[in-house]
Order: structure tokens, then sequence, then C-alpha cells
């Protein structure tokens, strides 16, 4: 992809020339780029259409509601308004939390289930998510209109009834809401925001516009029963809408519920979200309790008006939140950091101008309200020291959310919470509206300093608009702030005196290298024959899949190797360990290397030790690591019952260095000393075998059936099959196949290719005639397979084209006695081949401390912030998925 340049100059040094033709073409220029993004269906633009029409609607929102407030506080009054935000106050927050979290569940579970080809499990949670969330929200109704029957004496008479009517609005309210995350998991903005931002709130002022016209009262009552029309109109026709696309995504079929594994990621989410939603609503129902309806309308025109400011901080954290996550993953340290501040000045200074601005017209913008709410504009500027506050240190509840510290923020709002309740119940009776402004403010104030506290003491990160942020610690000269510009090859053990001098013969010490793409290279021969004495084979961590991802494939490019030398019997420095490694993000005391997985194109973070002499390799590692200051090492997706595990534990033992298992998984796994038909007809039954045997038969109503194996230099053109029959399903749609990836593309044909030609690769293909219906690419190596990729054409859906390459795929590999076991690759639980291959692999991601002692704060602070990390790697994934517009 050409880029444009970059220069800043570049515009300045044309601009006298440029100028008498800038006016006349700027139209044009605009126009034409216009219709260029709209055009383009590439990754990005598809990324920035998505973000665009989000920001859209949320303006369009903004400027609706903001209207809708003025005119509704016009025709209501200032008593009866402050009435109806009382209660509307209520659907907000009940409509928040009786969700149960299932409105953000969504852009994890759907783009998991459809990735893996779930699909009942993607039906069931369809339905599932919002049957759930609306039976929680109408028990929730049901309660609280129980207790307005029995309690209601004891409650205002002004309350009574519109409160009644505002419980009735709460299911379809969740309804919205769930539905919202759901279509948000398609990239369908229109239906995901347009019913909630656009449609109800016009809806509303049009209903009290026909009751108003029809002489009915203006009153809180009359509102609230606009808004429950309105509210119950746009769940209604959302769901239509929703539906309708919903049948070309997940076509009728069975349905499977995990309401278990549903409600262990929501509820998280809920509690994170309920604190946000008590902390935003608890100044007005606690202003409720003790001052009249009118005082509350007066206390709520003012914070609308203040929180046109707050529109600024929602700007830069929607432009900057994805940054954030793409920096993390990266390792771009300085990027992370220079976005960290700009984020800080962006919020802050327009915040600034913006809080000045209102302030000098805060009495004629109250005045639009109605004459009365002028008596707010005093709290303006106590609500502004509040909002500056947290301006000040930028959108950092966004970066410890997408850096894995949601749970520490979480604590922060929850704290937050019963702060700003405390100070609501002791300053309101005191001080009135004047009371709650300042807890609320006072509460933002002392929110933002925890959160830049623990921001930098977490992170090292964080900086005020004004500062350059932390200095911290100085970075090790071996790791730069950016991956891409290292060097060639980067020592950092002790003795290396250059990229490509190894150390002196009579040197003992073992010497450990971080190499990139070339310095591999230029050590491949050495690289070569490990991989032949390797004690366990790991095709992603030999030359022709490594090179390959790293030179071809951009987010890839940043991983390196380490490498681990040993002096042998001649006195020869030997490569005894490798691993492919990527930096984890972590404040200087953590800083924590990881066997990287390749982002998804890697199944093993197995690293190779030399068979020869396993646990020296491994000590070898360990040592060069610990010489060059990196305390931990995580080994990640790690067989732990294969002989390399049992390497590096006994290392670990001997040497006493202390190990802690961060997580695991078992994936499928084809291993056997029986028959093909005999290990099939265990598997699955004779039965099942049968039907799928009749499934194949009708395959060849068409045209005869066939398996066809690709070999060699076979393997290019079947490989250019698979990307086609790829592109041509639900990846395909979604712009997540090869093809529309053209680096990721360039990376697997260049991969698979040289593989094949030396035994290293297969493809295997099901044809109908000539056509191709499914096919996998399956890995060779040291006596053992992966199955990488399967693709099939669901247009044969009805015969399992993907079953059925499965099982030519066991018999083949049965029957080779050169293939001892075949890795699946997939997930844990993956429904289609869990059912066939019934061994079992389980990894694990290992932590390790390089130096020989006790285990210490630093080995549990950093499992403890994996494990955290894991928690929130999936929703990392599906957001970055979602905003690339794949809805994986």
């Amino acid at each position: 992809m050409t880029k444009m340049p970059t220069d800043a100059s570049a515009p300045f040094d044309q601009a006298s020339s440029a100028r008498p033709q800038a006016a006349g073409s700027a139209a044009a220029h605009v126009s034409a780029r216009l219709k260029k993004l709209l055009a383009d269906r590439s990754d990005t633009a598809v990324a920035q259409k998505v973000a665009g029409g989000a920001f859209l609607f949320r303006v369009g929102n903004a400027g609706i509601a903001f209207a809708s407030q003025i005119l509704l506080a016009r025709w209501m009054g200032e008593n009866e308004y402050g009435v109806y935000v009382y209660v509307w106050t209520w659907v907000l927050l009940l409509g928040g939390v009786t969700s149960l979290g299932l409105a953000s569940s969504p852009q994890r579970f759907i783009p998991e289930y459809a990735d893996a080809g779930r699909l009942a499990l993607l039906r069931g949670f369809l339905l599932g998510s919002r049957l759930l969330s609306i039976l929680f929200a109408t028990t929730v109704t049901a309660i609280g209109l129980l207790g307005l029957w029995l309690f209601g004496d004891h409650l205002a008479n002004w309350a009574v009834v519109p409160l009644y009517l505002a419980l009735i609005c709460v299911p379809m309210y969740v309804l919205t809401d769930v539905q919202d995350g759901i279509a948000r998991s398609y990239n369908w903005i229109d239906v995901a925001l347009a019913p909630a931002y656009l449609v109800r709130p016009l809806l509303i002022l049009l209903l009290l516009g026909i009751l108003s016209y029809a002489h009915y009262e203006a009153t809180a009552v009359t509102a609230m029963a606009a808004t429950i029309i309105a509210t119950w109109l746009t769940a209604i026709a959302q769901l239509v809408m929703l539906e309708r696309r919903l049948a070309r995504k997940a076509p009728a079929g069975p349905r499977a519920y995990d309401m278990s594994g549903w409600m262990k990621v929501s509820l998280p989410i809920f509690m994170v979200e309920g604190f946000y939603l008590l902390l935003a609503y608890t100044d007005v129902l606690v202003l409720s309790v003790f001052v009249e309806p009118h005082h509350v309308g007066v206390y709520y025109a003012a914070v609308k008006v203040m929180s046109l400011v707050a529109f600024v901080s929602f700007s830069v954290s929607a432009a900057v939140a994805h940054r954030f996550t793409e920096y993390s993953v990266t390792g771009d340290r300085e990027r992370l950091e220079k976005m960290v501040r700009d984020a800080a000045r962006w919020t802050f200074w327009p915040s600034l101008f913006g809080c000045a601005a209102l302030l000098a017209l805060g009495w004629p913008i109250l005045w639009l309200f109605g004459a009365a709410f002028t008596e707010g504009y005093p709290l303006l500027f106590v609500i502004a020291i509040g909002l500056l506050a947290r301006a000040t240190v930028g959108p950092l509840e966004r970066l410890l959310n997408m850096l894995g510290q949601q749970n520490i923020c979480a604590a922060v709002y929850g704290g937050a919470f019963l702060l700003n309740l405390c100070l609501a119940f002791a300053l309101i009776p005191h001080f009135g509206v004047m009371g709650a402004a300042m807890a609320t403010s006072a509460t933002l104030t002392i929110e933002s300093v925890i959160l830049f506290i623990v921001t930098r003491r977490r992170l090292g990160l964080g900086a005020l608009p004004w500062g350059r942020g932390p200095g911290g610690a100085p970075r090790p000269e071996h790791l730069t702030s950016d991956a891409v510009t290292d060097a060639v090859a980067l020592p950092f053990g002790a003795g290396l005196g250059g990229a490509g001098a190894l150390p002196a013969a009579d040197d003992d010490a073992p010497l450990v290298e971080l190499l990139d793409a070339d310095g591999m290279e230029a050590r491949l021969p050495e690289w070569r024959a490990l991989v032949a004495r390797s004690l366990e084979p790991n095709p992603f961590c030999e030359p022709d899949f490594a090179l390959a991802a790293m030179r071809r494939c951009g987010p890839l490019s940043k991983t390196r190797f380490v490498a681990a030398w040993a002096a042998d019997e001649h006195g020869d420095h030997r490569l005894v360990a490798l691993a492919a490694v990527e930096p984890r993000l972590a404040p200087a005391p953590f800083t924590l290397w990881s066997s990287t997985h390749w982002g998804f194109f890697g199944a093993l973070g197995l690293p190779l030790l030399d068979r020869d002499r396993p646990v020296e390799a491994a000590d070898a590692l360990f040592r060069g690591l610990a010489a060059s200051g990196h305390r931990l090492f995580q080994f990640r997706f790690l067989p732990e019952g294969g002989p390399t595990a049992a390497a590096l534990r006994s290392t670990l033992a001997t040497s006493g260095r202390a190990m802690a298992r961060v997580d695991h998984h078992a994936r499928a796994l084809l291993e056997t000393e029986l028959t093909a038909e005999a290990y099939l007809t265990q598997s699955l039954s004779a039965k099942k075998l049968k039907e799928l045997r009749r499934q194949f038969r009708r395959l060849s109503d068409e045209a005869p059936a066939s398996y066809v194996e690709s070999r060699g230099a076979d393997a290019a053109d079947a490989f250019d099959r698979f990307v086609e029959l790829e592109a041509s399903g639900w990846k395909g749609e979604r712009r997540s196949a090869l093809r529309d990836n053209p680096e990721q593309l360039a990376f697997v044909r260049e991969m698979l290719l040289a593989r094949a030609l030396t035994g290293g690769a297969r493809v295997l293909e099901l044809r109908v005639g000539e056509r191709t219906i499914a096919c996998g690419l399956i890995l060779i190596s040291g006596g053992r397979a992966w199955f990488y990729k399967v693709a099939y054409d669901e247009g044969f859906a009805r015969c399992s084209p993907g079953v059925q390459l499965t099982l030519e795929l066991t018999r083949r590999m049965i029957e080779d006695p050169e293939i001892r076991s075949v890795d699946s690759t997939s997930v844990a639980n993956h429904p289609m081949i869990d059912h066939i291959w019934r061994e079992r692999l389980v990894v694990a991601d290992w932590v390790v401390a390089t130096r020989p002692g006790p285990a210490t704060i630093h080995l549990a602070a950093a499992v403890r912030a994996e494990r955290l990390r894991d928690q929130a790697h999936v929703a990392l994934r599906k957001l970055y998925h979602r905003v690339k517009g794949t809805s994986r």
C-alpha cells in the first residue's frame, strides 16, 4: 500500500505558490477524497467509516438531546421538568444495570462463535441474550411496581404515577440496549445507534407536540406517557430490522445455550457499568430526596449545559482508545507514551476553553430553559471544577481498560460512587443544589487524582497536559521503543561485541541474542541445524514460517527471536535454544518477554531445545535472560505433557528457579494406534459414520466426489483454490479472509509453498467434479502434523463438506507411517473436531523467574497481570476486529 508523504513542512514549503489554486481545487479535492473513501473497502477505510458513523450519531444525539431538554423545560416548567428528570434518571439507571452486562458481551461472544463456526451457540446467544435481559428487566419492573403499590404512600404524591410509568419503560429500554450491542458486533451502526440516539428522542418530541396540540396538560405524567410509547415503538422497530439482517448472518437452525458461560463474562462487565451509572446519577437521585422538583430541574439544566464540555472527553476517548490497544499489543512503548500525553492535551485545553465559553454564556443558555432556570448559573462554576479536573488527566479509564487493568478501574469507580454518595448525603441537606454540585465536583477531582496515581504506578504512564509525562526507569539498550527500528542483531547477553560477532571460543558464559528477521537469516545454518536436532518440533519456530511472517505481515514484523548459545565439547559456540518472542507491555520493574503465538497465525509458543542437552539449553536461555536484566519470561501455549516441558521443569527444579502457571486449555489431538476405521467408529459411532457416508454419496449427485492431496509445486494452485474458497464464505463477507488482507496472504503463501517444496506442507481438497468444496492446509515437521487452516463451500453445508474433509484427513494421517500425531490447532471445545479427534493436547502459559531463588513479588505481580490480561484479551481482540470491520 502506497503511503502519502508525512513531512509536515511540505505544505508550508509550497504555500506561496499553491495558495492561488487552493481555493479552486479544495472542493474538488474534498469531493474526490470522499468518493475514494466511500468506494474503499479496505480494513482502514471500513474502520474509518464505522467510527465516523458512530461519531456522527453521537453528535446528532447531543444536539437533539440538548434541544429536547430545552423544549421540555419550556413546555413543562421547572417543577414538572424536575419530576420528569427524576423519573427518567431511574429509567436510565435501571435500564443500564438490568441488562446484566449483556449489552456489551455480544462483542465478545458473537465474533467468537462466528469465527469458530459454532452456529448453534451463535443462534442461542442471539436469542438467549435478549430473553435473559428482558426476563431480568421485567422481574425488576414487577418488583418495582409491587414496591410502589406497597409503599407508595411513603413517597411524595408527585413521584408515584411518573415512577409507575418509568418502570414500564425499563424492559424495552433494556432490549434496545442489548440489541445495540448485537448490532455493533456486526458493524451495523445504523441499527445500533439510530433507534436510541436519534429516533427515540425525536419521537418523544413529536408525541409531546401531538399531546400538547390535543390540549393534554404539560406534566411529567404526560411526558412519561410519550416516552413509554416512543421507547416501545423504537425497540420493536429495531427488533424487526435486526431480525431481518440476522437472518442472513445466522440462518435458522438448532440453538445451543451456555447461560453460565455467558454470565461469567457479562457479570464483571455489569459490575463496571453499574458503578459507572451509579456514579453518574447519584447526585440527581439523592438531590430528589431533599429538595423540591423545581430545584432538581434547575440543577439538571445546569448539568446539561456543562455536559457539553464532557463531549470533548468522549470524542478524544473514541479517537484514541483503539490506539492504546494497538500500541500495547505491538509493544510500541514510545508511541503509547506520546499518545497518552497527546490525549491529555487534546482533552484539557479544549475543555478549558469550552468551560470558559460556557461560563461566559451560561446565563443566557440557562434562560433558554426558562427564566427560573437562571438561578442555577452559580452551579456552573462549581461543576466546571470537576470537569476540568477530569479533563486534566485525559481518558485514563480507557487506557486502564485497554491495557488489562479493568479490575482496578472498576474498583476506582466503585470507590468514587461510595464517596459521591457520602458527600451527597453530607452536603445536600445543608447546601441544597450547591451541595450536589460540590459533591460531584469533589468526587470527580479525587477520582481523577486516583486514576492518575494508579496509571503511573501500574503502567508507568499518564501525563499532565502541560508536562512531559513520567520519565520512568531507563529503557534497556537492547529494547528500543519501536521494535521495527531495532538493529539487525540486538545482543543482550554479556560478552557480545557486535551484531555479527560471537564470543571467543574460550568464553564459557552462555550468550543470548535478541534477533530480528535479518539477524536470524544471518544465523540460518545454525537455525536449521537446531531444528533438525530439536527436542520437539515446532513449525512456527522454523525459518520457512518465521521469516515469511516477520517480513510479509506488518504486525508480526515486531516479533524477535531469543537465541541461546553454549560452548560445546570442542569449545565452539553452538545454538542450543531458540524461542520466538514478543514484548509484553508492563512497568519497568515487571518487564516481561513472552514466547509469541504469531498473532493467531501460530498455535505454539514451544521453544526449540537441543535434544542432546535440553536441560543445559534451557539453563543457558534462563542465564542469558537474567544477565540481560530480564527477571521473568513467559512460555505461551506450551504443551505440558511433552519432553520440552519436562526439560524446563527439570531445569527449574535443579536450579531453584520459581515458576507459576498462568492459564491452560486442552484442544483436540489425533494420536492413536487404531486403524482409521476403528478409530472413527469409536469416535463417531457406526450410525453417525453411516449418515456421513450417505451425505458423501449425495455430493456425487451432480458430479463425482473425490479427494486430491497436493504436495510440492502442485500446492501452489491448490492454495489459490483455498484462498478463493475461503473468500466465498462468511470470512469473505466480513473482509477477514486471506484474499482481503494482502499482507497475510503474502505471508501464508510464501510460508506454505516454501514448506511444500521440502515436504513440510500439504493441501487436501474435497472436489465435486472440478469444483473444490472443502480445502485444508496441513503443516508437517518432525513426524508430526498440524491442521492449520480449513475452508468449505457453504452451499454444500447440508452434506457437511468440512466434516468430510476432516474424516479423510484423519484416515490419511493414521495410515501415514511418518506421522505420529496431528494437532488440530483449534480452540478448546471446538464443536466439530472435538467430536472426531478424542485425544487432547493440554497447552499452558508459564511465567518463570530467570534467576534462582524463591518466588518474588515480581513473579506474583506478573502472574496477576497476565491473568488480568487474559481476561481482557478476548474483549480486546473483538474490539480490534470490530474496528477492522471483520466481526470475528
